[in-house]
């Protein structure tokens, strides 16, 4: 997707969005057309034109400030049940749902998609949709008519976003005011998958490494069929010669026919040899009867290995008996990237994030794995001290000690949760959410940027989408302090964005390695090193 720029606005327009017009009308429209159009959307004249599945169009407007209003005016050309709407933070305002009724849907409005009118939406019909903050509530109005209200939680509702998901949308009209300019986005990306390539139906769970030859390697799950987690899934990867900017054709590095091959969490060894964890099980074992224990398999652990800097790689070799306690049903190895530490009495060793269910519990934990001889053999590490987290990543601190960054579960604290290791793993303290860390449930990425020196702090770099109510906004963030704070951060993507890995080229230029659109591609995006920051 494209980046989005705050939309150019006439005089009256730009003071109305800055809050210096009086609350009368004087709006007025956003010049459409010089919004930047993601894929699938076309200029038709002064209007916009969205084709079915189109990634969302980002309007560059937030609904931050405490009487922030906004109104769109849109058509749609089949108009029965396509879940075409207006997105904040989320929340949907639909035009037609699974009846063909208009409908309301996200956290704002208690959840689940439920009916905001008993009328239908006719094809071409133009609908004037708005959204406002007024008096401590959040009012949705439908033709000018309040149709619905909610307590207003405070605080930025998100960026507004047109998604026309199975028809084609039109947008004849936009106006915006006491709205807050959306973050410009830093850095630039390009596609590595998209869905359809190779006639696979979607890709997703990235990964990647720095290769010892200077090339990015990534990894991706090329499902089969569909985009569920289950069934004929196969472990891809495409390199790049040129620091992210081009990727090569795809390459098969696991397929087990029907089987699930997946959770790439690959590392490097100090020899240059890539090692690569992965998870298998029956392709028609799902997730819940694996933790049930009601499956006809299980998930196993395996590792893969390149000489040649991901060329050609070795048969997979099972190590689940080295590396899954016999209790733990689920198991996943990352997904991500692992670490090989560079200082302290554990120097070498490599370290992979994974995370595990206890059999008959509803207790999700973090672990990782290490091996000291290179990758040939594995041994378990320790768990987290607290559960309901999973997916994690790890990093090695200034004084050897480590940081494992995990998946959070605790839905009244949309943060996620850290824990520090002084033994190389083996045990963990510490436990705490972060509260700059804001997450929707979703995966995220941890990479060391630099080490301190006398002239500056080192730097850890995270990035996940930064939102509690959605998957969007892909966002990277710096820490000075060994990750107690968070203080500076980066838009990368405004849009849908959900799983992402980190990487640091040898010339300070980072590459983040993430799923977009929602999952309709994996992109990788170059941050360059004069946007990065050296200190707070």
């Amino acid at each position: 997707m494209a980046a989005v720029l705050p939309p150019a606005l006439p005089l009256l327009a730009l003071l109305a969005a800055c809050g210096s017009v009086p609350a009368q009308d004087h709006r007025e429209p956003v010049h459409l057309t010089e919004l930047t159009l993601p894929d699938g959307w076309r200029a038709a004249g002064v209007e916009l034109v969205g084709e079915p599945m189109s990634a969302h169009l980002s309007t560059g407007w937030i609904l931050a400030g405490p009487d922030a209003s906004f109104e769109v005016e849109v058509s749609l050309a089949d108009a029965t049940s396509t879940a075409a709407s207006v997105t904040f933070g989320g929340n949907h305002v639909g035009l037609c749902g699974r009846d063909g009724k208009p409908f309301v849907e996200g956290p704002l409005f208690g959840g689940p998609a439920s009916a905001l009118l008993e009328t239908d939406v006719a094809p071409g019909q133009r609908v004037r949709i708005g959204i406002a903050r007024e008096g401590g509530r959040v009012v949705v109005r439908w033709d000018g008519e309040q149709v619905r209200q909610e307590a207003d939680p405070g605080g930025s509702l998100g960026e507004v976003r047109l998604r026309p998901r199975r028809d084609v949308m039109t947008v004849h009209s936009i106006l915006a005011r006491g709205c807050e300019a959306a973050p410009r986005p830093v850095g630039r990306s390009v596609p590595v998958w998209r869905a359809g390539d190779d006639g696979v139906h979607t890709y997703r769970i990235p990964a990647m490494v720095l290769c010892a030859n200077g090339e990015l390697l990534a990894f991706a799950e090329a499902r089969h069929g569909s985009a569920g987690d289950t069934g004929d899934i196969d472990l891809v990867a495409r390199r790049s010669a040129d620091g992210g900017r081009t990727w090569s054709a795809q390459t098969v590095v696991w397929d087990d026919g029907a089987n699930t091959c997946g959770n790439p969490c690959p590392v490097v060894t100090e020899d240059g040899a890539i090692v690569l964890l992965s998870t298998r099980n029956l392709g028609h074992d799902h997730e819940s009867e694996i933790i049930a224990g009601t499956s006809e398999g299980t998930r196993t652990i395996w590792v893969l290995r390149s000489e040649d800097h991901g060329a050609t790689w070795s048969a997979p070799r099972e190590i689940t008996a080295d590396v899954k306690d016999p209790a733990w049903t689920w198991y996943a190895t990352g997904p991500g990237a692992g670490v090989r530490l560079e200082r302290g009495a554990h120097a070498g060793r490599l370290v992979i994030p994974c995370d595990h269910i206890e059999r008959g519990t509803k207790r999700y934990l973090s672990h990782v794995i290490h091996s000291d001889d290179g990758g040939r053999t594995w041994r378990l590490g320790g768990s987290s001290p607290v559960d309901q987290v999973n997916e994690c990543e790890v990093a090695e601190l200034e004084d050897g000690a480590l940081l494992l960054n995990m998946r959070n579960y605790d839905r009244a604290q949309r943060t996620r949760q850290q824990t520090v290791s002084d033994d190389g793993g083996r045990t963990w303290r510490d436990q705490r959410h972060v509260p700059e860390l804001v997450e929707p449930i979703c995966q995220a990425s941890l990479r060391r940027l630099s080490w301190a020196t006398e002239e500056a702090p080192g730097v850890l770099l995270f990035s996940n989408p930064a939102s509690r109510s959605a998957r969007e906004a892909m966002t990277l963030r710096a820490s000075f302090d060994d990750g107690a704070t968070w203080p500076w951060s980066a838009l990368l993507d405004a849009g849908p964005a959900a799983y992402s890995c980190l990487q640091r080229l040898p010339d300070g230029t980072v590459v983040c390695l993430y799923e977009s659109g929602p999952y309709r591609e994996i992109r990788a995006h170059r941050v360059e090193l004069r946007d990065l920051p050296t200190r707070p």
